[in-house]
């Protein structure tokens, strides 16, 4: 059952909303084209709730039972892992080893954000709510505004999906293409061949003891609920990232417009409608502090597993016998992992530079209210002030990382592969 969020607001973040309520102006429509979180982003809330990293106080006692019980089911999985990885170790056979190394990384990665998350539940929650209340207020905006929030909307809805989409097409190269192959060897083999959606040994001294029967039914069932929480644990926790970081981006731009828009009142009017652009610059700041808060661990965690994990790929797949398509589809979406966060940073940091220019833009040359001319120069100078998504507050997350991660990931394969 999915359990979805309401309280009020007030009690949980001490944000205020964009100060549209000074536009009586203009007609409020009834209808709500803009919902809260969980209804327009769907698929990220059932990625992220079946994942139990949903940020919902209501759920938590259900969430502090069921993340043990999960760990617990993946267990015998690590474990088969980790005593093949010593019986390759001792024969020698590196390439398994690194096999092994670079699928099991990942998956306790993705175990790991389950207990972060419910670690920073508090932060998350209080992200959640904003998004929530400032989507409600969007409701009752001009219909000038509308088309920038539809626009990051649709963009992230775009960007959630296509990670989504890329996660279930890398681990369908390890899951589908065993089911295909089991078929076809039954269906027209007269001595069928068993294949594994990824293949590892029993610990018995008899080789080839994962493909008889029952263990071959066992395992191949266990695998396909592994490759499940595989796909909850890598789409959620990132697709609310992106929200989160898009929704930062969008304030600033209606931060913008509302000082654009402003240029065309005088006197206290004027005075009071920049005041109050500027608490909302002020309180998008906070948002984006939380936003670091929540996700600097985790971002910092992705950087090592990435960089390790690009340099096994591509050990595994430039020094394997044959060519692996499995690890060659892994590798793209060890690729992704970096590039989607880096990607989004990096459209937080331009959104808040450009910010200074679109004020400068506002029109206020032909505006001769003094006090507001002397209010423009701050508010410029602090839109200026560098704005970035860090990991553990030392790796800035921007494109010149996503580069340097992808060298530096090459420059460790040379160095294992002249040793």
């Amino acid at each position: 059952m999915i359990i979805t969020y309401h309280q009020d607001l007030s009690t949980v973040v001490e944000f205020n909303t964009i100060p549209y309520n000074s536009m009586e102006d203009h007609t409020i429509r009834m209808e709500k084209e803009f919902g809260p979180f969980h209804d327009t982003y769907r698929l990220n809330m059932y990625s992220m709730s079946y994942g139990m990293i949903y940020p919902n106080p209501a759920t938590n006692k259900w969430r502090l039972l069921a993340i043990p019980i999960l760990c617990f089911t993946t267990i015998p999985m690590t474990v088969l892992v980790f005593l093949d990885i010593r019986r390759y170790w001792i024969d020698g056979e590196i390439l398994e080893v690194i096999r092994h190394v670079g699928l099991i990384g990942p998956f306790i990665t993705g175990i790991l954000k389950m207990c972060l998350l419910y670690y920073k539940e508090e932060p998350t929650s209080q992200i959640l709510a904003l998004i929530n209340r400032d989507y409600a207020s969007f409701n009752q905006l001009p219909e000038s505004y509308k088309p920038l929030v539809r626009g990051y909307v649709k963009n992230t809805r775009f960007y959630q999906n296509i990670w989504i989409a890329c996660v279930l097409m890398i681990l369908s190269t390890f899951v589908l293409t065993a089911s295909v192959m089991n078929i076809c060897e039954t269906l027209f083999s007269s001595e069928p061949k068993r294949h594994m959606i990824y293949d590892v040994r029993l610990p018995i001294d008899r080789p080839g003891a994962q493909f008889e029967t029952p263990y071959f039914e066992i395992l191949y069932i266990y695998m396909l609920y592994i490759a499940a929480v595989y796909t909850i644990n890598f789409t959620g926790y990132d697709g609310f990232m992106i929200a989160c970081v898009y929704h930062a981006c969008l304030r600033i731009e209606l931060f913008c417009k509302y000082v654009h828009d402003a240029m065309g009142y005088e006197g206290d009017e004027l005075r009071r409608r920049l005041g109050e652009a500027v608490n909302h610059h002020c309180e998008t700041f906070k948002l984006i502090e939380k936003c670091e808060s929540s996700f600097n661990f985790y971002l910092g965690l992705v950087y090592v597993v990435v960089t390790t994990e690009l340099c096994l790929c591509l050990y595994l797949v430039m020094e394997g016998f044959e060519f692996d398509y499995k690890f060659s589809s892994f590798s793209i979406g060890t690729i992704l992992h970096i590039y989607v966060p880096c990607l989004v940073a990096e459209k937080l940091k331009c959104v808040c530079e450009n910010a200074s220019d679109l004020i400068y833009c506002c029109g206020w040359e032909n505006n001769y209210d003094l006090s507001m001319r002397k209010f423009i120069p701050y508010m410029m100078a602090r839109a200026q002030k560098p704005v970035a998504m860090k990991a553990l507050g030392l790796i800035t997350f921007e494109m010149s990382l996503f580069a340097s991660t992808m060298k530096t990931a090459y420059s460790m394969y040379t160095i294992i592969k002249t040793q």
